[in-house]
């Protein structure tokens, strides 16, 4: 059985400058996935996709627990998608052969998801036959039909025809959660992916992670967020 676990990272990214490579608490923040990738020990083989040059005191470090691997450039610009990482590495390990087994994705964006998270969701995949594959995911925090537009000249409109702000059902108790995945895992069966191609398709479970550990560092707030509550938790 082959459960492969796929972390890519770039450098180059925009809105925050290498953010893989930035110190988090003592650390790379890619490290920080990369180790709750290994002591969950979910995984018989976890890769680094990346197009950075890694230290050799980095590679010393993670030396027979992962595998650093150059992806080729066109899967490293702005538009490249995760999906396509994926693929890549599907036909790279010739996984298309095998049908035990499971295929991740793990954000290092997401980088308060722990090892428990990992082990749980596997666990729960493992005990529902049902299951094609299960994402983490985190609640919004506001309902998302109390949405507003806004044009160019700062006039705001909702942006549902039949928004609960024109009919003053505004109470945030009234209205279901809905949940939005957090990047912290993509997990799906070898051969369900095989079929679907995408880690949404299928009969897909949903992990269910609180806000304090789906922090999505995109910016330098984000950033300096998530290093706070790595530091409290």
């Amino acid at each position: 059985m082959s459960n492969l676990a796929i972390i890519p990272i770039r450098k180059n990214s925009k809105r925050l400058k290498n953010k893989n490579m930035l110190d988090f608490n003592g650390q790379k923040l890619f490290e920080k996935t990369l180790k709750s990738a290994i002591k969950s020990k979910c995984f018989n083989k976890i890769i680094v996709s990346t197009d950075i040059n890694i230290s050799k005191k980095i590679l010393l470090k993670y030396k027979n627990k992962a595998i650093f691997d150059k992806r080729p450039k066109k899967y490293c610009t702005d538009k490249s998608k995760a999906l396509e990482v994926i693929k890549y590495y599907f036909k790279k390990f010739s996984l298309y052969k095998k049908s035990k087994g499971t295929i991740s994705l793990l954000l290092a964006t997401c980088p308060l998801r722990d090892f428990q998270d990992i082990k749980k969701a596997f666990n729960i995949l493992r005990n529902n036959k049902n299951a094609h594959g299960i994402i983490s995911v985190t609640d919004y925090g506001f309902p998302y039909k109390m949405s507003l537009q806004m044009n160019e000249k700062s006039i705001i409109k909702p942006y549902w025809k039949n928004s609960p702000l024109l009919s003053g059902n505004t109470r945030s108790q009234n209205h279901k959660p809905v949940y939005r995945p957090n990047g912290g895992f993509y997990i799906q069966h070898l051969n369900k992916f095989k079929k679907n191609k995408n880690f949404f398709k299928g009969n897909i479970l949903g992990y269910f992670m609180p806000f304090e550990r789906s922090v999505d560092v995109d910016n330098l707030v984000q950033y300096k967020v998530a290093k706070y509550l790595d530091t409290i938790s």
